[in-house]
């Protein structure tokens, strides 16, 4: 097995190392807040120590609903002195969502921001444990529920003390993003935790003295892994409350930033500023962009290229439940359009037929990973598990293909392909097409339900603004560059598409968006 470890020097590494070698190094900036490593190793042994003043213990779970902040860190940290599981929240989710994941991760604890007393307090007769104990950051939390600086207050800064034998560091458990039906809770065990984290950071040649920008939820898997590890390295973390993308340049000046973890969506939004806007920053100190979560077309890809430079952009492709799987080096960007890398970090890829059977060079086939860093099992769902799990391999329904050099290309997810006539269409392909249109600012494309076709191609199109561009040219540009049973029977223009917070298109709310519309028509 891979182990990264060996990268690294192992006395420089963790929270309480850095404490002791550069307490006054700034940990996490956010806006105003600045909190040193030495703040951060005080408040997280005593955030840890009240923790189990409220009867946490060693194997539990606490929830965690948080915007971006740096609250959102030290309870992750704090969680983890005393093995215990954090489960972050989408702050976006409704009642019944937040309720749903407490409930499934039985969390003994509930974090929450002032910002969402609302939600909580919706979500509180749906939760099965009444018990629940709840912290408020906020200096005016309501009746029942103990404010986090309270609770800060009235706990010791010495590191906890506490028997977890047994336990010794807490699986993670991370739910998926939902975007396909209802999250499912993701475990991973201990054994690789730091390896990965290090793993990340070697792979994506971050070093000790960084600057990391983090832009995106800290929910989400990806952005807290790069956080995690830039904080487990001593860099500085700077993190971004939302993403602007004007403000996204302005703290690479400030703040001096070296690398960052995005998804193409804010790359879009970033390289469509105007150029006068642009033009106003230096970006010099940064060296390395890492984009993920979701499809990056090529045009786009050209232009984030020409703005910031060569030799900075990585890509990688993965997912909750497997990590990353695989790498986009730089040098490899401009001359592979389309894919996604080669095999990382330990992963053996295979690419089966609905038969299981491995599919040819140049042939799509489901793509199933086996790693040392795959997930352990879906939380309560042991039929989810198994029907992801094939002789050791496992898979999140994604549709690829791999070249004769070993270089993968994300075809789409298995869910979204289209079947019009007989024939598998794969709505990726459509989009990175029509993204080389002028006009075309942003796309999505379904398949909704044809009595003559079985499914018909629906496109969802943002015009960039200005743009006069009509449903003709948006089937005309695709039937010049694709076969013609490619171009969509029905063009709707939106000025905007559904994002999660973590950038991916919500397709599904596509779906149900075209319903509605349908049943009301």
């Amino acid at each position: 097995m891979l182990n990264f470890l060996e990268k690294f020097d192992t006395s420089r590494v963790g929270i309480a190392n850095q404490a002791r070698l550069e307490p006054q190094k700034p940990a996490i900036i956010m806006g105003d807040v600045s909190v040193s490593y030495g703040e951060l190793d005080s408040f997280t042994n005593a955030m840890a120590n009240g923790f189990l003043s409220l009867g946490v213990r060693p194997g539990d779970r606490i929830a965690v609903l948080l915007r971006n902040c740096p609250e959102y860190l030290m309870a992750w940290t704090a969680a983890g002195k005393i093995a215990v599981t954090p489960v972050g929240l989408n702050y976006r989710f409704k009642s019944d969502e937040l309720a749903y994941i407490i409930n499934d991760s039985e969390a003994k604890l509930l974090i929450y921001g002032e910002a969402l007393e609302e939600v909580v307090q919706e979500a509180k007769p749906k939760l099965e444990h009444d018990s629940l104990d709840m912290i408020c950051v906020s200096n005016d939390p309501p009746a029942g529920v103990m404010s986090l600086n309270r609770l800060l207050a009235e706990n010791s800064t010495e590191p906890p003390r506490v028997d977890s034998a047994g336990y010794g560091v807490a699986p993670s458990l991370i739910y998926t993003s939902g975007t396909t039906g209802r999250p499912k809770g993701v475990v991973r065990g201990v054994k690789n935790r730091l390896n990965s984290l290090l793993g990340y950071a070697y792979s994506f040649e971050s070093g000790y003295d960084d600057t990391m920008l983090v832009p995106g939820p800290l929910y989400h898997s990806a952005p807290f892994a790069w956080a995690a590890f830039s904080l487990v390295l001593g860099n500085t973390l700077v993190i971004m409350p939302r993403f602007d993308a004007e403000e996204f340049l302005r703290l690479i000046q400030t703040h001096r930033v070296n690398t960052t973890i995005v998804v193409p969506t804010m790359l879009n939004r970033v390289v469509n500023l105007p150029d006068e806007v642009k033009g106003r920053y230096d970006l010099s100190s940064l060296r390395v962009i890492t984009a993920a979560a979701e499809s990056f077309p090529f045009p786009l890809k050209k232009r984030t290229i020409d703005f910031f430079g060569e030799g900075k952009l990585f890509e990688f492709y993965g997912a909750t439940e497997i990590s990353v799987v695989t790498r986009m080096r730089p040098e490899d960007q401009l001359r592979k359009p389309g894919s996604c890398g080669t095999p990382a970090m330990g992963s053996h890829i295979r690419l089966l037929d609905e038969d299981k059977q491995d599919v040819p060079v140049g042939e799509v086939g489901i793509l199933y990973v086996k790693s040392p860093f795959l997930l352990d099992e879906y939380l309560n769902n042991p039929e989810a598990t198994r029907a992801a799990t094939h002789e050791g391999y496992f898979t999140v329904g994604d549709m690829a293909r791999v070249d004769e050099e070993g270089f993968y290309y994300i075809v789409d997810r298995a869910v979204d392909m289209i079947i019009s006539g007989g024939v598998n269409i794969y709505p990726a392909e459509i989009e990175e097409v029509l993204y080389r249109h002028p006009d075309v600012f942003d796309v999505g494309i379904i398949g909704v339900p044809d009595t003559d076709w079985g499914e018909k191609i629906v496109a969802y199109v943002v015009r960039q603004p200005g743009a006069a561009l009509d449903e003709e040219g948006v089937v005309r540009h695709v039937s010049e560059n694709l076969a013609s049973y490619k171009k969509p029977r029905e063009v709707i223009f939106v000025d905007e598409l559904p994002y999660s917070p973590s950038g991916k298109l919500l397709k599904r709310e596509l779906r149900e968006m075209y319903k509605m519309a349908a049943e009301r028509a």
